[in-house]
């Protein structure tokens, strides 16, 4: 499974489910079409969404919306249930037509910037899930639909929006889409360290270079190469925060031929210099 693009494998008459994660399950910088949220029972965790950090402590929760990169570092000590679900399974009872992941991309995502009730309501929701997912006394499942539809009505009614600047999140296309690139980012995942050219991962796709260039750009809405440069600065950010290594093994480890590319990239990408955000991201 690449690590950019997750494709959790949920029912397909109900696609929901709830994991349980210790603070040594760290996860990388991914996205996935799901909603997602994160309900920290245990401790403290940090955690980024859309290239912004949080910390959450116990009882804090955090909305990521479908197509949202984000990840979680590694937090001793910690525990938090992950909910996901996709939206697509609500789509033949919206009648007032909503676009529900544009809506979702707009809340503001954790809950220390919502209101003490709004919080209250949404735990007391999620926790309840939970029981009803451990026990799974009969009817539970009944319990569980309805749970999740007064969840996402609690969500859309109660929690704020924020303003943010116009920017295209991830695109979510058909299954044999989101195939077609996981499989992409699977190539890139085993081979970005080394020289990729659109030739190379075009071959790999099946596809001319023409017809891939076009693919990509079509479902994605960036081009192969800024792709494949977000990709290595994503993997070059991972290091920085998980690692000591000097900012010049970070380069070679992560596939840039060029120093001033990297540095310009990054900087580009998060308006500070390496050094900058790693002691930025550094958890107390």
């Amino acid at each position: 499974m690449a690590i950019y693009l997750e494709m959790p494998e949920l029912n397909k008459e109900f696609p929901f489910r709830i994991l349980v994660n210790d603070g040594d399950i760290l996860t990388t910088p991914h996205w996935h079409r799901e909603v997602e949220l994160i309900y920290v029972t245990k401790g403290t965790i940090a955690l980024g969404i859309d290239d912004v950090p949080y910390k959450l402590k116990e009882g804090e929760i955090a909305f990521i919306g479908g197509g949202l990169i984000h990840y979680v570092l590694a937090s001793p000590g910690s525990e938090r249930l992950v909910y996901q679900f996709d939206l697509t399974y609500f789509a033949a009872g919206n009648k007032e037509n909503l676009d529900l992941q544009k809506l979702f991309s707009e809340l503001v995502p954790v809950s220390p910037q919502w209101e003490k009730h709004e919080e209250e309501l949404i735990r007391g929701l999620l926790t309840k899930m939970n029981l009803e997912s451990e026990k799974q006394e009969l009817g539970y499942q009944f319990s569980l639909k309805s749970d999740l539809f007064q969840l996402i009505t609690l969500l859309l009614r109660e929690i704020p929006t924020q303003v943010k600047e116009p920017k295209k999140i991830n695109k979510l296309g058909t299954q044999d889409v989101l195939e077609k690139l996981d499989e992409i980012f699977n190539y890139v995942e085993a081979h970005y360290r080394e020289t990729l050219t659109l030739q190379d991962i075009a071959e790999v796709s099946g596809y001319s270079s023409f017809y891939f260039t076009k693919f990509f750009k079509k479902n994605t809405g960036k081009t192969f190469l800024t792709f494949l440069n977000e990709y290595r600065i994503d993997k070059a950010k991972w290091l920085l925060i998980n690692s000591d290594l000097p900012v010049s093994e970070i380069i070679t480890q992560t596939g840039f031929e060029s120093d001033k590319t990297f540095y310009r990239l990054f900087k580009n990408s998060m308006s500070m210099a390496p050094l900058e955000y790693r002691h930025a991201m550094k958890i107390e």
